[in-house]
């Protein structure tokens, strides 16, 4: 089978995503324990919520890629796929997982015991180490069933495209709409098993990795479409963009607090609409980028060890810059807000670079080139 042909705007779109996902856990804490009206509490909720499209983008960006390069069961390579995935993907995720682990007991001032070894196990299991590597459970739950995916899905994709993202959207929106306003807290037995991990499994995100299938399937019909549309496109993301985020204010506004912000996460029902407008704006954005900003690039490259190693980033940041400057830097402050999404991103962006200049990058940021720092020529200093 002849390698199609590479969609260079792929690495601008997971350059935003992972940015999109790093400035959400920058700015929940300020959006969360900022004194109440202040900037700084604005500005972080607005951060906070406009960039949850990251995890449903980073999705659909998998199944795009996915079912780009394998339409039927005959060019997908069962053994080739698994091997490579084990290899770049999970062997990196355990290696984070158990970072995570160390850390969260060092910072916590707990010892590492055999009780607490089997807890790493579960975490691993899980993707329960830290709180953002649940992604990597979830991803390799598409992992395992692709190729039943491929084989009973790829055809009635390519013919019936509408009537499978109908399908998907239905079903994903029902199981978010009982997540989020009917299930019962104190269910048990199965139903209380799903209502645990629902958020975490591929109930509540299939729609996302097939919608991106079904771009990937149709990704130059789908260009087509939205550079002739865009207009009428980016109308509906301003007016949806606005609804998603005016929702929280509201909310906050009729509660007279923030009592009730950690309902307004990326699992809810409002974010697959949100996702929908925003995958077509960047695919239009990103595109316009493709040959220039060679950093945002990089960054896009790099995306996956940024991913892994963001949160262990931010958290020292955080613990350092308002443990030894709690009268300039806090969560109250607008400055300091700015202060740690520009500095995580810096500081993120940089650790994960040089990691990329080693041979063995592969171990923790997975399968991606090798990067060489650029030396400035002797006329560049002049």
């Amino acid at each position: 089978m002849a390698r199609r042909k590479e969609i260079k705007e792929l690495y601008y779109i997971r350059a935003i995503a992972a940015m999109g996902i790093l400035i959400i856990h920058a700015s929940g804490s300020f959006a969360v324990y900022s004194e109440y009206g202040s900037k700084a509490m604005y500005l972080g909720i607005f951060l906070n919520q406009f960039f949850r499209f990251g995890s449903p983008i980073f999705m659909m960006v998998s199944g795009l890629v996915l079912f780009y390069n394998y339409r039927s069961i005959d060019e997908f390579d069962i053994k080739k796929f698994y091997k490579k995935k084990f290899k770049f993907i999970l062997i990196p995720y355990i290696i984070w997982s158990t970072i995570y682990f160390i850390y969260t007991s060092y910072i916590n001032g707990l010892s590492i015991t055999g009780r607490r070894l089997i807890g790493l196990g579960r975490g691993i299991l899980l993707g329960e180490s830290f709180s953002h590597l649940y992604f990597i459970f979830l991803i390799f739950q598409f992992y395992i069933i692709l190729p039943l995916l491929i084989k009973y899905l790829a055809k009635p994709m390519e013919e019936k495209p509408f009537r499978v993202f109908t399908l998907f959207f239905i079903f994903q929106g029902m199981v978010l709409i009982y997540g989020y306003y009917f299930k019962n807290p104190n269910a048990t037995g199965i139903i209380g098993m799903f209502n645990l991990y629902y958020w975490k499994t591929l109930f509540s995100w299939c729609f996302y990795f097939i919608a991106g299938g079904l771009i990937g399937i149709h990704y130059h019909e789908t260009v087509k479409y939205i550079e002739e549309n865009i207009n009428k496109i980016f109308l509906g993301y301003i007016i949806v963009t606005i609804i998603y985020i005016g929702q929280v204010y509201m909310n906050i506004w009729a509660n007279g607090g923030r009592d009730f912000y950690d309902r307004f996460g990326s699992i809810r029902p409002q974010t697959m609409i949100y996702a929908i407008f925003t995958m077509p704006v960047l695919i239009w954005l990103t595109r316009k980028m493709v040959g220039k900003f060679n950093g945002l690039k990089n960054f896009g490259t790099y995306s996956f060890g940024i991913y892994f190693s963001h949160p262990l980033i931010l958290e020292t940041l955080k613990r350092n810059l308002m443990g030894y400057f709690p009268n300039h830097i806090g969560f109250s402050r607008l400055s300091s807000i700015v202060l740690i999404c520009g500095l995580g991103l810096v500081l993120t962006f940089v650790f994960v670079l040089l990691i990329g200049t080693l041979e063995s990058r592969w171990i923790l940021i997975g399968k991606v080139p090798k990067y060489k720092f650029k030396r400035l020529r002797k006329e560049e200093y002049v």
